[in-house]
């Protein structure tokens, strides 16, 4: 015993403890340096750092051929096979014969290893498959413009996302609390979605859980009718799923509990989260507010000498400012996107016309058809709606937000930009 207590001090006068893999890494240096032929270990690349012709197959490079031994006079020659060459490849260079060109098979693996055959290099049957000895392939020119953006089918892809909006199945009803809830109303509805931007905020979830939540809560509630004692649980619940779709390392169960003070149990969350995903067929992945504003964002920026980050901060911002109001739900979210850059462009700029040819080309609305809705997001931004919660207009007076929560719009609307453009 004594020995045993005593041998960590000794130890650690001795020298600095190293761990296993560091012991480890350190006898495999040694051995490398003292072997002189012992292979590095290649280091591990990521994504990020990998060239834009990373994709790319090469061909392996040529290995070297080692030069033959000058034989003895007087002294027979055997031919004798390489030593790493397997069993199969030494019969089948046999049948073939040295003079002969090479065989497929077994030979061709042993032919492209080894350089010391006098027949011709083989003709490659694949066009896409390289030699050894033919040039690299040049990596292809990179696309003009940001490539995330899908340029080629950006109107596709739009076209395919309006017709999925409308689908019944992945929206929710606009008149669920009157039809369908008892127990719930609109400002508990206001208050709960006040407070799952803090926990967004809070757990740091991209913008997208949010709005999927938001969805997913709405969706839920058009269906069922729930007592206002669960309805913070739905929230949670909605907001663990939403997550777990998402983002790349989603709070856990726990985490949401906590976050309600542990109002409710693990089982509870998990049983509310089935509920949801029965109900919504597991149909998860609609699209959002948020899902047409990054377009709408990207193609109303005119002024290159201006940023483009007050504009989507204060597109964001008003976008979340629309899940506030219950009213809001029977706008389709296209609807919604195209409305807030009305009203952050008009913000921006309050004496120029917000809306545009361009901007009624990438959206797909004449300003008429979006008016009902420029409204009601110039009210919440007046705070003449859902005045009584903070958590948005907080978050977006911030510095990194730009502060521009504390930016308002012009109290009346000018009547002219509400006037169709001329074809």
């Amino acid at each position: 015993m004594t020995d045993k207590e005593n041998a960590a001090p000794a130890a650690a006068a001795a020298g600095p403890r190293l761990t296993r893999s560091a012991a480890k890494r350190a006898a495999e240096s040694a051995a490398g340096g003292a072997g002189g032929g012992a292979p590095a270990k290649r280091k591990r690349v990521a994504l990020g750092e990998l060239p834009s012709n990373a994709g790319v197959p090469r061909a392996p490079p040529p290995r070297p051929v080692k030069p033959a031994k000058a034989a003895r006079p007087g002294a027979a020659v055997a031919p004798r096979p390489a030593a790493s060459a397997p069993a199969a490849v030494m019969a089948e260079a046999e049948r073939c014969g040295s003079s002969s060109p090479p065989c497929a098979g077994a030979g061709a693996d042993h032919d492209r290893d080894s350089s010391a055959s006098t027949s011709p290099p083989r003709a490659a049957a694949d066009p896409d498959s390289s030699a050894s000895s033919s040039p690299p392939r040049a990596a292809a020119a990179p696309a003009p413009g940001d490539p995330q953006l899908c340029g080629s089918y950006a109107s596709d892809i739009y076209t395919y996302l309006r017709a999925l909006e409308v689908e019944p199945t992945r929206r929710s009803r606009s008149d669920y609390i009157e039809a369908v809830q008892a127990d719930v109303t609109a400002n508990m509805r206001t208050i709960l979605v006040d407070w799952l931007v803090e926990v967004a905020e809070e757990y740091k979830l991209v913008a997208d859980t949010l709005y999927l939540a938001i969805s997913y809560v709405d969706r839920f509630l058009s269906y069922n009718a729930l007592g206002r004692d669960r309805l913070q649980l739905l929230g949670v619940a909605a907001m663990l799923i939403a997550a777990k779709y998402e983002e790349i390392s989603p709070p856990h169960a726990e985490d949401f509990c906590y976050i309600t003070d542990n109002t409710y149990t693990k089982q509870e969350l998990v049983k509310m989260e089935t509920d949801i995903l029965k109900l919504l067929q597991f149909e998860l992945g609609n699209p959002t507010i948020k899902t047409f504003l990054r377009r709408f964002t990207r193609s109303a920026h005119e002024d290159k000498k201006q940023s483009i980050l007050l504009m989507e901060f204060l597109g964001s911002y008003l976008a979340e400012l629309s899940l506030l109001d219950y009213g809001c739900l029977r706008f389709l979210p296209s609807v919604v996107a195209a409305s807030v850059m009305f009203v952050a462009r008009l913000t921006i700029d309050p004496d120029v016309n917000p809306w545009n040819k361009k901007m009624q080309k990438v959206t797909g609305y004449k300003v008429s058809e979006l008016k009902d809705c420029i409204v009601a997001i110039h009210e919440l931004q007046l705070n003449r709606r859902c005045a009584s919660v903070m958590a948005v207009r907080d978050k977006y007076k911030q510095h990194k937000f730009k502060f521009v929560s504390t930016l308002l719009p012009p109290v009346v609307i000018p009547a002219s930009y509400f006037e169709d453009l001329a074809e």
